[in-house]
């Protein structure tokens, strides 16, 4: 009777305006700021696990802006990251250079009135070349309030992110292409059963930058994006420095499950990196590339 008690004394301050505790994840990532300063004699009494634990601790927090803590594996936290690592693709990738979260290590987010929701997101990726991951990435991404799409501020720092060094290869390419007899073309990256021939992996990667740019601006808090596929890509003219390419990219909206089709013009040089000089989206019945201008 005496422990029974004291578990239901202990407890009793919880129960008045907060959340009612469980131990499961979701309702850990409900907790807030009362059950923080209680965890001593909630770890005893419900013996959490250090996952549990590191939950629970308390963070510094602007009482006019509240955080939330979010389950890193949940759409908020993904949704997020996922234009974090679009935003890094085109401002740092290249043909030889692109990026792809590898893991969430945390993620909260703020309501801030009248303006949208921010969201903070700590965070590692992986170089797709190379394989190497890049740790102690830092994002704030805000959704703005608005009646129609407006791109998502973002403000993105990557610790070692500049330690993949990709100029050689980068400078290589551009002379390969620059000095090949015909245009380079592609149809069909990957192919049906999801392969990527060698020489076209540099098209693919420039395409998935170019792609990024388009993901990034179409993003809100309701979607995530992919690039699915290249239907075809083939280089233009140039008449300066740049490389131009025509692509028609097929992205995947992983929320709605939907297909969509985009044109984008991409330029690039080794030392410029990747502009998308023009981009609309097509009709979803078209497979067809429109003629370029």
């Amino acid at each position: 009777m005496c422990w029974t008690l004291w578990i239901a004394l202990g407890l009793f301050p919880l129960v008045d305006g907060h959340p009612t505790l469980k131990t499961d994840q979701n309702s850990l990532e409900a907790a807030d700021t009362a059950l923080n300063h209680q965890n001593g004699t909630l770890n005893s009494v419900l013996h959490l696990d250090d996952r549990e634990k590191a939950a629970l601790e308390p963070t510094w927090v602007d009482p006019a802006f509240p955080m939330k803590e979010l389950n890193t594996s949940h759409y908020p936290a993904t949704r997020a990251a996922k234009v974090a690592e679009h935003y890094l693709n085109y401002h740092h990738g290249s043909p030889s250079k692109w990026f792809m979260v590898h893991a969430i290590e945390r993620a909260t987010s703020e309501d801030i009135p009248e303006v949208g929701t921010k969201y903070h997101i700590q965070f590692s990726v992986q170089e797709q070349a190379t394989k190497k991951i890049v740790e102690n990435c830092i994002a704030e991404i805000l959704f703005r309030q608005t009646e129609g799409q407006s791109t998502p501020e973002v403000n993105c720092t990557c610790d070692d992110l500049l330690k993949i060094k990709t100029s050689d290869a980068d400078h290589a390419l551009y002379h390969h292409i620059k000095h090949q007899p015909h245009l380079v073309t592609g149809t069909d990256i990957p192919d049906s059963q999801g392969n990527i021939p060698k020489e076209m992996e540099p098209l693919w990667y420039l395409g998935g930058i170019g792609a990024s740019f388009i993901m990034w601006q179409q993003s809100n808090e309701s979607t995530l994006y992919n690039m699915a596929h290249i239907h075809n890509v083939k280089q233009l003219n140039s008449e300066n420095d740049l490389l131009a390419f025509d692509y028609v990219v097929l992205l995947h909206e992983m929320v709605s499950q939907e297909i969509i089709h985009w044109h984008m013009q991409v330029a690039w040089n080794p030392t410029q990196g990747v502009t998308v000089t023009q981009c609309h989206l097509l009709p979803k019945d078209t497979m067809k590339q429109p003629s370029a201008e």
